[in-house]
């Protein structure tokens, strides 16, 4: 029969993964707004007076003859009063995906060796954006460069307030936020019982 640690465990790997999936959700439905917010632009453009005369530009094109010379006498001097500028395009920085971290459970010593191995993890190979979870209060408010820090209260100092919400509500409705704040492309539990050296961060 499992323990307590391995139910507990296991409650908090699935808080985390309805998190997750709650952030994926979000995303698909704002993928579905902006492909719907596209379509009425597409829309907008057809009926506009500019898309009509590059309409026309293209039949005259096609056909100049038949079209006659007075369309592109008029088209050119709209070109003439709006001429195009050129500009000079930045490219767009390349964004680093983060990664969510729960780190519940740990004690004091086992917590900031865990933000130590990342920020060590971090400054070796740089591909992601570290994002701990810790209900560690010697970590709130802590600032580590490169890794961020998000402190969340315990189950049991939950569980005083009586807000009526149990904590694994409470765990994956901030999982889903910061994969939302941050892009999140992961979000892994940390065992307690055995958090990972820097040797393992950096194992694949």
């Amino acid at each position: 029969m499992p323990d307590t640690d391995d139910l507990a465990f296991a409650r908090w790997q699935v808080a985390t993964l309805t998190g997750r999936l709650r952030c994926l959700e979000d995303e698909r439905d704002a993928a579905v707004r902006e492909r719907d917010r596209s379509h009425e632009q597409v829309r907008a453009l057809r009926r506009s007076r500019s898309y009509r005369i590059g309409r026309a530009l293209v039949e005259l094109a096609r056909d100049p003859l038949r079209t006659g010379p007075s369309l592109a006498g008029r088209a050119a001097r709209r070109l003439r009063r709006h001429p195009a500028r050129p500009g000079r395009r930045r490219p767009a920085p390349v964004a680093v995906p983060a990664r969510v971290y729960v780190a519940v459970g740990l004690s004091r010593s086992a917590a900031q060796a865990l933000v130590r191995a990342l920020r060590q993890r971090i400054l070796v190979d740089a591909d992601h954006l570290p994002v701990v979870v810790t209900d560690q209060p010697v970590l709130r408010g802590l600032q580590v460069p490169g890794v961020v820090l998000e402190y969340l209260p315990d189950p049991q100092t939950w569980s005083r307030h009586g807000t009526g919400s149990g904590w694994e509500a409470l765990l994956a409705g901030r999982i889903a936020q910061l994969c939302r704040d941050h892009r999140a492309h992961r979000a892994v539990v940390i065992d307690p019982r055995d958090p990972p050296t820097l040797a393992r961060l950096l194992d694949p």
